[in-house]
């Protein structure tokens, strides 16, 4: 299907506008005056939205489904660093930073509805206004910490503790997301992530 330019002022706009504005306050005034232009975009299940090796231009919010990044090593072992959400921002941050081949895969695990826009105007766009230079601050520190929990997680807690943080923090997230993936982000097998839920579930593990 091809791309939809996103009118301004429309709903999914405002959508954009929200989840800009919740990660660091961007006055109305400016954010009207930036002119980046956002695209519709479905991707069906399986479709890539990025993929290791290719240099990655592009980020996107997501309006609706379900997304993972992972790293596939040459042996074909897959490792999902996160999953994306309603809401969140997608892209390979680092790699669009360093204009270098993307590190990880970002595919879909859902049906998505994606807003993406070309990362080269958000980047002009740093230099222009301090509340765009701000925004770039907080999007590489949300990132920093969102890596320095994920490397805790997995060297410091065992994997029902890890379970347990990703239910908190997720309480839906075995009602949309295969347990398989699930147990690739917990770094366990699902043999394992099964004996874990039956336990929380008061069931005898096997």
């Amino acid at each position: 299907m091809t791309d939809r330019t996103i009118e301004k002022g429309s709903v999914e706009w405002e959508k954009i506008y929200a989840g800009v504005d919740g990660i660091s306050p961007i006055p109305r005034a400016v954010w009207d005056e930036a002119g980046i232009v956002y695209s519709l975009r479905e991707l069906s299940y399986g479709d890539f939205f990025v993929k290791q090796g290719k240099i990655p231009a592009e980020f996107a919010f997501v309006f609706s489904g379900i997304l993972r990044e992972y790293y596939l090593t040459p042996n074909g072992d897959e490792y999902i660093k996160s999953f994306n959400f309603p809401g969140d921002f997608t892209g390979s941050y680092f790699d669009l930073l360093n204009a270098q081949p993307s590190t990880c895969f970002i595919r879909a695990i859902t049906d998505c509805k994606l807003a993406v826009a070309d990362f080269s105007e958000l980047s002009a766009l740093f230099s222009t206004d301090i509340v765009w230079e701000r925004l770039g601050r907080k999007v590489a520190e949300n990132l920093f910490l969102k890596k320095a929990k994920r490397e805790y997680e997995l060297l410091a807690l065992d994997a029902e503790a890890r379970y347990e943080l990703l239910k908190k923090d997720r309480p839906e997230i075995e009602d949309s997301i295969p347990q398989y993936h699930i147990a690739s982000y917990l770094g366990i097998t699902p043999a394992s992530l099964s004996r874990i839920r039956s336990k929380h579930s008061g069931g005898n593990p096997k």
